[in-house]
């Protein structure tokens, strides 16, 4: 899909920000002040503190490769999202996939966030392992109830018969703080405390700070998340507060306290914050919120680190795609084995819980009760006997040259559509062990050489119940693409989400993405030519990288002027419709100071 100006402006921005829950494994940033940011600070919220509170728990800073999957309420893929992992911000293909390698986390704290034009943000916390995958599911923004700026109510309908019930009571701002008059459009959503894909749709994971900044796991009674925004789209917040009653699940009934914490989820620091508190009606746990984004009703626990790694008992081969099941005190949590087998989050410290895991086909097939209770972090291995037959399919993955990819990934579904497990390719070969319900298993592969942009060529194998599949990934050149090579090393490819085109009068702007990062050119000139690099544009006709998708980035203001810098030729910029196409060499400053040489070519369709 092409982007206007605007949205390659809004991408650059966020590219240029460097800045868990039950992770599931298939397993924002808009302004730089959220939304979630800027009613902390009407609330007085010491996020700061908060964060410090944190640093002790978060664990020395290391370097993990992640896939991630982003996904709307069909469980369909979300193209061209943006995701923010560690030190990285990355922008998901067309099958919704994102990979970060190599990216900057904490030992105990990996927060992943996302969001997409046209859906409410979503996030993922993890403890990491190695190479892990994580899932988030979005809302659609659509179907809107609507208020009255001076106030009014909304009912949100559940499966069990009693609604989610929100009454504002009158007035309502925009992000700064300006009093907003008209339509509010209303989406909120209630999420299943009790349900599995509870674990892909709510943000973060369960896991908070209460009022004494100490972290805790937490036990829901179910959530709700509410986005107000005004006729022309703008994001809004309440002014006064506003009333909220949350349906107990009747499975929770009886075991539902008089009264329980209220938590809402902080965008900016990536777990849910102790506010406030609410009453037990018998059939609702209601409260009143001084703002609006996603609302959980828990009770808090001690936390501990955790991860359990699933292997076949007879075997030793660790089992992708199984559903953990930890429950405990009337609270349930999900998750699901990755590529390597592994679950990892953070659970309740000192309490006894019973673990289930559960395969593709919903059996039971190992149960440890009691399972606990830790003091400390925890580390095991489940072996497991299985009831259904394992399966592997496995190979090899080459470039057009022949050479193994050392740089991307492979995805797994059955004949129906359904994604059954991804693979990070590092080593020029794939894995994929799991289990079927019957055999012969149809399994169709598809894949990425990030290095070169290429894809593999659709490949469908019959796993019965072992099959071998090597792959190529030289599915033909992009027909738009920025490629480039630093210090003549092997050629870097962006080209997810290309687009571009020129501003009156003569301001040209052209980008895309990679599953890493993205490369985005800007100037002041169309006319064919040679010209300099100069972002400020102060000495005539020039051009810029806003971007570099490199791993070590461009220093855009270093650059200016040292020996030997980057030029740029235009060769054409055609009609809307047709190609622009400008080669780029010469030196430039990397984000730590380092001198490198660039040569490349940006060979993109004129959206506008």
């Amino acid at each position: 899909m092409k982007k206007n100006l605007n949205h390659y402006v809004m991408l650059c921005s966020l590219i240029l920000m460097t800045i868990f829950a039950c992770q599931k494994e298939d397993h924002t940033i808009y302004d730089t002040s959220s939304s979630t940011e800027i009613s902390s600070k009407k609330k007085g919220v010491d996020t700061k503190a908060i964060d410090n509170a944190l640093k002790e728990h978060k664990g020395e800073e290391i370097k993990r490769n992640f896939i991630g999957r982003i996904i709307n309420e069909d469980q369909q893929p979300i193209a061209g999202a943006t995701v923010s992992l560690g030190d990285q911000q990355k922008t998901t293909d067309n099958n919704g996939i994102v990979v970060f390698m190599g990216t900057t986390v904490h030992e105990n704290f990996a927060y992943a966030s996302a969001s997409a034009a046209g859906y409410t943000n979503g996030s993922r916390l993890m403890v990491p392992t190695g190479n892990d995958s994580f899932t988030i599911q979005l809302f659609t923004i659509e179907n809107a109830q609507q208020v009255d700026a001076g106030g009014g109510e909304i009912f949100v309908e559940t499966e069990y018969g009693e609604p989610v019930i929100i009454r504002f009571n009158g007035g309502f701002v925009d992000q700064i703080g300006n009093p907003y008059s008209g339509v509010v459009n209303v989406t909120a959503n209630y999420l299943d405390p009790l349900a599995e894909e509870t674990a892909n749709t709510m943000p973060g994971e369960l896991y908070g700070v209460d009022t004494n900044y100490q972290q805790v796991a937490l036990g829901s009674f179910g959530m709700v998340n509410v986005e107000l925004r005004g006729s022309s789209g703008e994001i809004l917040q309440i002014a006064a507060p506003a009333d909220l009653e949350i349906p107990i699940h009747p499975d929770q009934m009886s075991t539902a306290p008089s009264q329980v914490p209220m938590w809402s989820f902080n965008e900016d620091i990536g777990v849910w914050l102790e506010e406030t508190v609410a009453y037990n009606t018998g059939t609702h746990f209601a409260t009143q919120v001084s703002h609006f984004s996603f609302w959980n009703c828990d009770a808090p626990f001690p936390v501990v680190n955790f991860d359990a790694t699933v292997i076949d008992a007879s075997s030793g081969n660790p089992l992708a795609g199984l559903t953990v099941k930890i429950t405990y005190g009337g609270f349930a949590r999900y998750a699901r084995t990755n590529s390597s087998g592994t679950v990892s989050g953070k659970i309740p410290s000192n309490q006894t819980m019973i673990l289930e895991i559960i395969d593709q086909c919903g059996t039971v097939i190992q149960t440890l009760n009691p399972f606990g209770p830790y003091s400390g972090a925890t580390s095991i291995t489940i072996p497991v006997t299985l009831s259904t037959t394992p399966v592997t399919v496995s190979g090899s993955i080459v470039d057009c040259s022949g050479a193994g990819v050392t740089s991307g990934y492979v995805t797994y579904k059955n004949s129906a559509g359904q994604l059954l497990g991804t693979f990070i390719v590092t080593g020029g070969t794939h894995t994929y062990s799991s289990v079927a319900c019957s055999l012969p298993l149809t399994v169709i592969l598809d894949g990425i050489d990030n290095n070169t942009g290429q894809a593999v060529t659709t490949t469908t194998v019959v796993a019965n119940p072992t099959a071998t599949a090597n792959l190529i990934a030289c599915g033909g050149t992009p027909s738009e693409y920025i490629r480039y090579s630093v210090n003549g090393g092997t050629m870097q490819y962006d080209i997810i989400n290309p687009g571009g085109g020129v501003q009156a009068p003569n301001f040209i702007n052209l980008g895309a993405s990679s599953p890493t990062s993205g490369t985005y050119i800007f100037g002041n000139t169309i006319t064919p030519g040679t010209y300099p690099f100069d972002p400020n544009m102060s000495g005539g006709s020039s051009l810029a990288f806003e971007v570099l998708g490199d791993v070590n980035g461009i220093d855009v203001s270093a650059t200016v002027g040292i020996p030997g810098a980057i030029q740029y030729t235009i060769n054409n910029v055609g009609a809307v419709g047709a190609y622009m196409e400008i080669e780029f060499s010469g030196n430039y400053i990397d984000q730590s100071g380092t001198t490198r040489s660039i040569v490349g070519e940006a060979y993109i369709i004129r959206d506008y």
